[in-house]
């Protein structure tokens, strides 16, 4: 009875047969794009997957080739402790075949930290380390205060209503990530662009185009825009990320342009992309439980915990 109402509870991504629930069909959630826009559904399969197959092979699939799911935290923890047997290499992202069919004959448009092992991982990691201690980052507490001021009176702008990831989540934690590089704030709109361009090369609603030709004019415009940008702190350096970026030096040679560029645009995606979507699913987990969302409004002590949830 248990696994058949489990079964039912997923909508299809697993089912009851004689042997009992399929988990093969629950692994199908890292595979099935729309199984991510149901949480409830999603973690219900993960957990299925956490006490049957805790290391679960994912092979016969028309979008990738095999890879194998570790659900458990313990897992995780073990395979990111033992990065001599874990590799980023050849393979950093779970993509289509044939994006992974283009790389290996093509090699990678970019090379960033995802996709380094160690020696070099470690040693360009260190190149902008310091930017990111406690001490480095206090320094910019005013002007996140200031950001958060901005978007705080935008939401009241907007009459007590609006979008909140397209209005408010996606553009505060770009803006921090910017003004660490130290880039203007004229160009942040672009920079959003070509963010959600680079991230959302399969959605429609965000992507320049469906052909890999769409896809390669993106990765240009970084190259051009950061290329330009690495010539002007080359020849002015300031006090700023991209000066730290743009100057650096591997074993006392300067960085290629391929890691040059690469290293600004890990930081000015990544540190946004991920960010904007916590933001969003945080206020959205708060709506979804309003007892949540009281307790933090009547204890304002909580919000430290909250925002580590």
């Amino acid at each position: 009875m248990r696994a058949l109402q489990l079964a039912d509870s997923l909508g299809g991504w697993v089912r009851r047969d004689d042997a009992g629930v399929n988990v093969d069909e629950a692994g199908r959630i890292f595979i099935t794009p729309s199984a991510y826009a149901d949480d409830k559904r999603w973690h219900e399969a993960a957990a299925l997957l956490r006490r049957e197959s805790p290391v679960h092979l994912i092979a016969e699939n028309d979008f990738c080739y095999p890879f194998y799911a570790i659900t458990k935290h313990a897992d995780v923890l073990e395979i990111e402790t033992r990065n001599d047997v874990f590799l980023n290499a050849p393979r950093p992202v779970l993509g289509e075949k044939a994006a992974d069919d283009r790389r290996r004959e093509q090699g990678d448009m970019l090379r960033t930290l995802i996709h380094m092992d160690e020696p070099d991982h470690k040693a360009y990691r260190a190149i902008t380390a310091q930017w990111f201690q406690p001490s480095s980052l206090r320094k910019l507490e005013g002007r996140m205060a200031e950001l958060s001021k901005r978007y705080v009176d935008r939401m009241v702008e907007l009459g007590g209503s609006c979008d909140f990831m397209r209005d408010v989540a996606v553009h505060y934690p770009l803006y921090v990530i910017l003004s660490i590089l130290g880039l203007p704030e004229s160009d942040h709109p672009r920079m959003l662009t070509l963010t959600q361009e680079l991230f959302g090369a399969a959605d429609e609603d965000m992507q320049r185009g469906a052909a890999m030709e769409d896809i390669m004019a993106v990765v240009a415009d970084y190259f051009r825009y950061f290329g330009e940008l690495t010539a002007a702190r080359r020849a002015n350096p300031t006090d700023d990320l991209a000066s730290v970026i743009a100057n650096a030096a591997m074993d006392g040679h300067p960085l290629e342009d391929m890691e040059t560029i690469s290293y600004y645009v890990i930081i000015a995606t990544a540190g946004h992309d991920t960010t904007s979507a916590t933001i969003g699913g945080g206020l959205h987990a708060l709506i979804e439980q309003p007892d949540q969302l009281d307790r933090l409004r009547a204890n304002l002590s909580l919000l430290p915990n909250a925002v580590d949830e």
